[in-house]
């Protein structure tokens, strides 16, 4: 079998869409699947086949003809069994109305505009309608969870029998760590409870502050360490909602991926209480690497963390304080929740979840 993987994201393991592309080429290679990238870019690791688009002039500073006409030429000349769009890039998915030979496979990751209308701006309008018309020509659907899966089915009607799970793959670099090699991190912020998240409304930093009052007057030398972009903004609403705990809070903007894996291990709890989430990468992360998850009793969170985590209220700090403190101060309980989210873990790794992916591609060819 021959398949053609959309990369514009490139195969850059540092942010969430390189690192999934990445991941899925080397996982269908080594299950003996002749697998290409079409990329607009030079992909330097020369194990890698990939297909170099042409770059067309942009039209009114978009690349709208490359990503529609040369991706289309591109994969057409390719002639792969499957051309696998691993997200819905909103000008590419106008080149799926073309006539092919090959099967074509959409991977949906979310539907937050739906979700959460005030996300809903004239934009994502556009896109949502770029995505339903495109669907008409799909040959197959993928949700990265069973969340997803319904809320495709409810606000894109989508057959749900043409809809099937591949949840998202874990990078091998996420794994539990000796001690020794986390000694620097835990002299550098002692005990903390570790979150990963963006400042933005969607990840519920206001709830995420809060919490950690009442958090921090459970244990006196507890920590709140928050590695994501944009805090800078959430200065102001740490030091309005936290007064004297203020000093307690570490922000961090970026870090690299072996740091952010030491976090991980370092970290006393990972607290995840987003408003909304497609899949939730960082929960399976934490759990690989031996870290007890708190995170929200809603969307696919729920599905993930499910018997394995503590699920919370995420509109409740209280209720996110207390079964946080109950992770923090019961070792038994911590210890529980650290060996069922390691066998959780198992699931996600990146040749199983190619596997699931290549049932899915043997099914769509098998079907026409």
């Amino acid at each position: 079998m021959k398949v053609a993987l959309f990369a514009y994201a490139g195969i850059d393991r540092s942010w969430s869409l390189g690192r999934l592309t990445y991941l899925f080429y080397t996982g269908l290679n080594t299950l003996g699947v002749d697998t290409y990238l079409v990329t607009k870019y030079n992909i330097e690791l020369s194990e890698v086949k990939y297909v170099k688009i042409k770059r067309y002039p942009k039209m009114a500073k978009k690349d709208i003809l490359t990503d529609v006409f040369s991706t289309y030429i591109s994969v057409k000349k390719l002639k792969p069994d499957i051309y696998h769009m691993i997200y819905p890039h909103v000008s590419s998915l106008l080149s799926l109305p073309f006539p092919s030979s090959y099967h074509k496979i959409l991977t949906i990751h979310d539907l937050k505009p739906l979700i959460l209308r005030e996300f809903l701006n004239r934009k994502e309008k556009m896109n949502i309608s770029i995505l339903k018309f495109s669907l008409k020509f799909i040959d197959r659907v993928i949700a990265i969870s069973y969340s997803t899966k319904e809320q495709i089915v409810k606000f894109l009607g989508v057959d749900e029998d043409n809809i099937s799970v591949v949840y998202n793959p874990l990078d091998p670099i996420f794994r539990k760590l000796d001690e020794r090699e986390i000694v620097s991190i835990r002299e550098k912020f002692g005990s903390f409870i570790f979150n990963l998240s963006r400042f933005d409304r969607l990840k519920n930093p206001v709830n995420l502050v809060k919490s950690f009052k009442y958090i921090a007057s459970c244990r006196d030398d507890i920590r709140l360490l928050i590695v994501g972009a944009f805090w800078n903004y959430g200065k102001k609403l740490i030091e309005n909602e936290l007064g004297i705990y203020k000093n307690k809070v570490t922000v961090i903007e970026r870090v690299d991926n072996d740091t952010l894996v030491k976090l991980y291990n370092a970290s006393e709890a990972f607290l995840f209480p987003s408003i909304y989430e497609g899949f939730g990468m960082p929960i399976v992360e934490a759990m690989a690497c031996g870290t007890p998850v708190i995170t929200s009793d809603r969307w696919s969170m729920k599905e993930l963390a499910e018997g394995v985590g503590e699920l919370v209220n995420p509109e409740d700090p209280q209720d996110m304080a207390e079964k946080t403190c109950k992770v923090i101060s019961d070792r038994s309980h911590r210890e529980e929740l650290v060996k069922k989210g390691l066998e959780k873990a198992k699931q996600f790794s990146y040749l199983n979840i190619s596997k699931e992916l290549l049932k899915v591609y043997e099914m769509t060819v098998g079907k026409r």
